[in-house]
């Protein structure tokens, strides 16, 4: 297995909990990274200094500016010709970096390598299926027609990191897929379909509204488009079309379900917000949207 360095980045802004939990799934690696960085985002003074200290790792401090600018900061600072990414309250197994290096090694020159992951609760108990990570051409990742993978996952090149600019913090919250999109862009991505990231839910993560990241996730594809279009790339503009149709149909469904919730709970103006923008972005999805649930309905018999 090639010789390669890889600098593990941990944005936070608070520490948490779980961090040390966190910290020690890498000290556990069969394959021990070159690095772990600690980018803390204007945590409260005297911020995680003495945290980093203590966890022995390397410390970078800037003023709050957001995930997207201390993901940025990190690889920026970081040493490693490879980077990973790996939230405060979440874990690796043990044989993560191993088995993303090996595939690195088989696949050759690729700008990135994902796994799959299991999601855990509060107390680290695994609960439902999880998700996996089968191969897929950058083409059909960029189409949607496979599912793209999670920024948490994967093992990037950094310097194909800083040549898409990195995370871009307008794009907040959906500044992930948007990189990821990017660096679709710049060639293939290698898999491990393997469960390799624990993710946590807990009170502390869990997102109730929805309506934020679709709104962002729209922004992102048609700003990708404007971009392909900008540069004449018709193949990534029909893939990008693609995409954003098999899009719209997801976003009109969890939309129109959140809606039912929404007016179900009593909460009108929040169900008036998701009327509006299904009406305005997804017109056509939302009204097959319920079309399928009455459907589904009068068949169930309820």
């Amino acid at each position: 297995m090639a010789e390669r360095r890889v600098t593990v980045i941990i944005p936070t802004n608070r520490g948490g909990a779980y961090l040390d939990a966190a910290v020690a799934s890498v000290r556990s690696q069969t394959r021990p990274a070159h690095e772990i960085l600690l980018v803390d985002d204007g945590s409260p003074e005297p911020g995680l200094a003495d945290v980093a200290a203590r966890l022995g790792l390397r410390y970078l401090r800037q003023q709050a500016s957001g995930l997207s600018v201390a993901r940025n900061t990190g690889v920026a600072g970081a040493e490693g010709e490879w980077i990973a990414f790996l939230d405060d309250d979440d874990v690796w197994h043990p044989e993560r970096l191993e088995e993303q290096l090996r595939a690195l090694d088989a696949a050759g020159d690729v700008v990135a390598v994902s796994t799959g992951g299991w999601y855990m609760d509060a107390e680290g108990e695994p609960f439902g299926t999880g998700w996996g990570a089968p191969p897929a051409t950058s083409a059909r990742f960029i189409a949607y027609e496979a599912v793209p993978p999670r920024i948490t996952t994967l093992l990037i090149r950094r310097s194909e990191y800083l040549a898409v600019g990195g995370c871009r913090r307008a794009m907040e919250p959906a500044e992930d897929n948007d990189l990821i999109q990017r660096l679709l862009q710049r060639g293939e991505f290698a898999s491990v379909d393997r469960q390799l990231v624990g993710y946590r839910r807990h009170t502390g993560n869990i997102t109730q509204r929805s309506l934020a990241g679709r709104e962002a996730s729209r922004i992102v594809i048609d700003d990708l488009l404007r971009d392909a279009r900008r540069r004449q790339d018709e193949e990534v503009v029909a893939l990008l079309r693609r995409h954003r149709r098999t899009a719209r149909r997801i976003s009109a469904s969890g939309n129109t379900g959140e809606l039912i919730a929404a007016v179900r709970a009593g909460e009108s103006g929040y169900a008036l917000q998701l009327a509006l923008w299904g009406l305005r972005h997804v017109p056509l999805h939302s009204v097959a949207a319920v079309v399928r649930r009455w459907r589904s309905r009068e068949a169930s018999g309820r």
